[in-house]
């Protein structure tokens, strides 16, 4: 269990980056995908080693997509990944069924359509404070994409621990997990 494997090395280490890249909850955001044997999942960017091994624990196939200063910037995250498929996004060739981007535009919905199969899901989760959710949907909106969910996420996507539909009332403050299909 991932908990277990990486407890003691944030433990030990005790700063905020060994949490952010090694911490079980940050795969807490990706709930409401229902991941399963079979999906073929794309994750660009990813700030944590602990996701994306729950990622190949649950699904099928799992690419690291890259962009070139990612690449150069975390190869501390890379190193510590020997076994997964790692490629620059530009030069991915396949189509996935699901596409993650967390924290950020990696790259637009319109370049990663090209990237996703005919039902594929787009998920982002993203920062309120950086205030990218409605810039995203309008992007998602203007890329074709005509089903999207927009859910909020406490305390916030990175270590998400109540997930609620974005009309709720009673959701309080929260990042944004956008789910495009």
């Amino acid at each position: 269990m991932l908990q277990e494997k990486y407890n003691r090395r944030i433990f030990d280490e005790g700063t905020e980056d060994a949490i952010q890249m090694l911490s079980h909850l940050r795969s807490n955001v990706l709930s409401p995908l229902n991941i399963r044997e079979g999906d073929n999942v794309l994750i660009l960017n990813p700030d944590s080693v602990s996701l994306v091994e729950w990622l190949l624990e649950k699904a099928s196939d799992v690419t690291v997509g890259m962009t070139e200063d990612y690449k150069d910037e975390m190869i501390n995250v890379l190193s510590m990944l020997p076994n997964v498929k790692k490629e620059i996004i530009k030069d991915i060739k396949g189509t996935f069924n699901i596409i993650i981007s967390l924290g950020q535009l990696v790259e637009t919905p319109t370049v990663l359509k090209r990237l996703l199969s005919a039902e594929g899901k787009l998920v982002y989760a993203l920062s309120q404070k950086d205030r990218l959710s409605s810039f995203t949907e309008k992007l998602l909106d203007e890329a074709g994409f005509t089903d999207i969910l927009s859910y909020r996420v406490s305390p916030d996507y990175l270590y998400t621990t109540e997930i609620y539909a974005e009309d709720y009332k009673g959701g309080g403050a929260g990042d944004y997990l956008l789910i495009a299909k």
